[in-house]
């Protein structure tokens, strides 16, 4: 409902979330022909999840406990990436 509203510029997802899980979010967005940076956040580390959220849209994929200054760095990164296209 919010992304109807106003398209963030960048989202951060987790792979466990109430209502529509990170993975549900983000292929929500991609169906939507929304192109905007997505990074999921999560304790889930195996490579069949690494894949699932791939195969979703997911474009950087980092797991708790993570350090804050990469996470922030690789958004940025991110964000730089999308607005270059």
């Amino acid at each position: 409902e919010q992304i109807a509203k106003a398209l963030p510029t960048a989202l951060c997802v987790d792979m466990e979330m109430p209502r529509m899980n990170g993975l549900e979010l983000t292929e929500h967005i991609r169906r939507a022909g929304h192109n905007i940076p997505i990074m999921m956040i999560t304790s889930r580390s195996t490579e069949k999840h690494r894949k699932q959220a791939e195969l979703a849209g997911v474009d950087a994929y980092i797991t708790k406990p993570y350090d804050e200054g990469m996470m922030m760095g690789k958004l940025e990164a991110l964000i730089k990436e999308h607005t270059l296209h």
